[in-house]
């Protein structure tokens, strides 16, 4: 079609080409013999006049029509290159044909029209391209959904296991829900119908857990990690239950832990104390060939006070929302947001009277590592 119309546009403005030089080859014509009759030129002087001109007159003709060809053919040549760029961008399919080198610089070519600077390209481009390399085990959160409620009224199951010293802890009651999508592969944490939760003694631990470089592999393979400030007393108790081999159950009654893996409750098997921390192993008879997942996990444990709160998106998140639920007439309360959404953030966590922090984010997605703390100290 749009060759046609080329053909179509060359050919016309030949065309009117020739014709123009025609009109012209007979007015000049005329004019002489005119100017022969009435003022008795020679033949040879109205012969050398006529060509003399004529040559001006096509020179003029010839160089405008070589100009509007070279303008009509640039254009031309734009609206094509436009076009292949559009079929590029919006089809996939056609992308595919290219070779990966080919799709990179398409890439660095589309952000560098957007971008501008060189070093910002790079910037970008650089970003990209490590998600890229990791796209054989990348995995996103399409929702996340945390809440928090921070008491200071223990359950009596407490008593034993803080050693009587309740007062320096306060109570805090974890409610989870996230959507988690592996866009290449399979994820090593879900792949089988045996699923862990840890919960670390010391904040490295935690850190190195979350990030899945843990020194100690079991932490690394559990699918959420949270830190567990207790003292030594406290921990000092686990290992007894341990010895005593009461540790399962202390664990279910203290923690209360549920876990759904897709809407199917998880039957805990195992409770291991280790050096860093607890591990508990749940059995979750869901489909691991899946690779879409929803991940529901409650449960409650103790804190020591003056001690952080730390929520942390290891993974790409869209649509995180965290709700701090605490008591302001006992405990003081101090957000830190580290979301890479800073205004959106902060303009959604509003303490109110009742003491709430709300971060709200729609339509956006949050990259790690990212998250937000939360600084908890008693009121005195």
């Amino acid at each position: 079609m749009k060759k046609d119309k080329k053909k179509k546009g060359i050919v016309g403005t030949l065309s009117a080409t020739v014709i123009l030089i025609l009109v012209a080859l007979i007015l000049v014509c005329l004019g002489y013999l005119y100017l022969f009759f009435k003022n008795g030129y020679k033949f040879d002087e109205l012969i050398d006049n006529i060509v003399g001109n004529l040559i001006g007159v096509l020179a003029a003709f010839l160089l405008f029509d070589i100009l509007y060809n070279k303008m009509t053919q640039d254009a031309y040549t734009k609206e094509t290159s436009q076009q292949i760029t559009k079929t590029l961008i919006g089809d996939p399919q056609t992308l595919d044909a290219f070779c990966e080198e080919d799709k990179k610089h398409l890439l660095i070519s589309t952000v560098r029209s957007l971008v501008g600077d060189d070093d910002g390209v790079d910037l970008i481009t650089g970003n990209m391209e490590k998600y890229f390399d990791k796209m054989k085990m990348a995995r996103i959160r399409k929702s996340f959904n945390y809440t928090i409620n921070v008491l200071t009224e223990f359950p009596e199951t407490y008593n034993d296991f803080l050693n009587g010293n309740i007062k320096d802890y306060f109570y805090v009651q974890e409610n989870l829900f996230y959507e988690v999508k592996y866009l290449s592969g399979k994820d090593k944490n879900l792949s089988t119908n045996e699923v862990k939760i840890g919960f670390s003694f010391t904040k490295k631990n935690l850190d190195s857990g979350l990030l899945e470089y843990n020194s100690d592999e079991e932490f690394s393979r559990c699918i959420f990690n949270e830190s567990l400030e207790i003292n030594s007393d406290a921990i000092e108790y686990l290992k007894n239950q341990k010895k005593n081999g009461n540790l399962y159950d202390v664990f279910n009654e203290i923690f209360t832990p549920v876990l759904k893996i897709d809407g199917i409750n998880g039957e805990l098997k195992i409770v291991d104390l280790r050096n860093d921390g607890i591990i508990a192993t749940y059995d979750v008879n869901f489909d691991t060939t899946l690779n879409e997942h929803s991940v529901k996990l409650i449960f409650h444990m103790p804190k020591l006070w003056n001690s952080i709160f730390e929520v942390t998106l290891v993974d790409p998140t869209k649509d995180p929302k965290i709700t701090f639920d605490y008591v302001p007439e006992k405990m003081d309360v101090t957000m830190y947001s580290y979301l890479n959404k800073e205004k959106s953030a902060n303009d959604g966590a509003n303490e109110t009277q009742n003491g709430l922090f709300d971060i709200t984010i729609k339509n956006e997605w949050i990259y790690p590592k990212s998250g937000i703390v939360f600084h908890v100290k008693e009121k005195q």
